[in-house]
């Protein structure tokens, strides 16, 4: 009986939480079962999240030597005072000296996160960050605004109103100079919140805006796959004991519908620059992309807020910030 063909794979990431504090003897032992189980394309992908202050230089060549051949790091700021708001161990300096230690041991794929939209956050203060981030000559970035959850320390304080948070315009204002200083500095915008060089687009994210399939490993991990979306456990000796029984240990487990595939393939794909592919969306679900809109749709055209480049739908770069505004005018009820 012949065994069945393993499945192809294209990517491995290590993030949420703190993946770097994984010895490298751990990490390699995951990347060989990875190998073991899968079919791994020669271009893969194989990424590991960390914390400036986690990065040695004997550590990250042990993971490199391992396998991993891209490290993205959570910079968020080179401001200490930012840094110290949003709760970090590290400080600018160390965040620099992690960038340099990471490039020093050969990594040939370096990712640096920024966050903007903070509390009493000056533009000049941003222009620092981003010009200090660009210096380190990262392959990619990532820029995000701040979110407050309503169940967090920040996100009470917020509610109680002992956050001075800035207006919507003033983050808009802020998102278009990190648009413009990126792009001048040869990063072209491939999504929303992401930024690449040519050729070092995240293989990895790129399958989730493409609405693809991924297995989601792990205490709180989440994945979309053999027609399921789902979530683990975040607790984690429950998401063990449930791995000792030879469960998965979901606590949110959801058959994908074609009318959810249909909304989320829409959604998704207009985060990014290329958009969605009228053709590709028909072949999969069996109708256009102006059929399954609402009408708003040819308006929003004409007013250069959306645009078609030959059959791909995509949202003007001048509209990437209010995004889900537009999401809620074109997809159906």
């Amino acid at each position: 009986m012949d065994a069945q063909p393993r499945r192809s794979t294209h990517s491995l990431y290590f993030g949420g939480g703190t993946p770097s504090l994984l010895t490298p003897a751990r990490l390699a032992r995951l990347i060989h079962a990875w190998r073991t189980r899968f079919a791994v394309i020669d271009s893969h992908e194989i990424t590991v999240e960390s914390n400036p202050s986690d990065i040695v230089a004997h550590k990250v060549e042990a993971y490199l030597r391992a396998g991993v051949n891209r490290i993205s790091l959570g910079v968020q700021s080179l401001d200490d005072d930012e840094l110290r708001f949003l709760g970090r161990r590290h400080t600018a300096d160390k965040a620099m000296r992690a960038a340099q230690a990471v490039r020093e041991a050969g990594c040939r794929d370096l990712s640096l996160d920024l966050m903007y939209g903070l509390p009493d956050q000056p533009m000049d203060a941003l222009r620092r960050s981003l010009n200090g981030l660009i210096a380190l000559e990262p392959d990619h970035v990532s820029c995000y605004a701040l979110t407050l959850e309503p169940d967090t320390p920040m996100g009470a304080e917020a509610s109680a109103g002992r956050l001075d948070l800035p207006e919507d315009d003033a983050v808009a204002d802020q998102y278009a100079e990190i648009q413009r200083m990126l792009a001048e500095a040869g990063f072209h915008q491939y999504e929303l919140s992401n930024w690449a060089r040519p050729g070092h687009e995240s293989i990895h994210n790129l399958t989730y805006w493409r609405n693809g399939d991924w297995i989601g490993l792990g205490s709180g991990a989440a994945g979309s796959a053999a027609g399921r979306r789902y979530k683990r456990t975040p607790a984690v000796r429950d998401y063990l004991a449930a791995a000792m029984r030879g469960e998965p240990g979901f606590i949110e487990c959801e058959d994908w519908t074609r009318a959810s595939r249909m909304r989320d393939t829409l959604m998704l794909g207009l985060r990014l620059a290329e958009g969605v592919s009228d053709a590709e969306f028909e072949a999969r679900f069996g109708v256009a992309l102006r059929d399954y809109c609402a009408e708003r749709l040819d308006d929003l055209v004409r007013k250069g807020v959306l645009h078609w480049c030959e059959d791909r739908l995509a949202l003007d770069p001048s509209s990437y910030f209010v995004c889900n505004s537009v999401l809620s005018e074109i997809l159906p009820s």
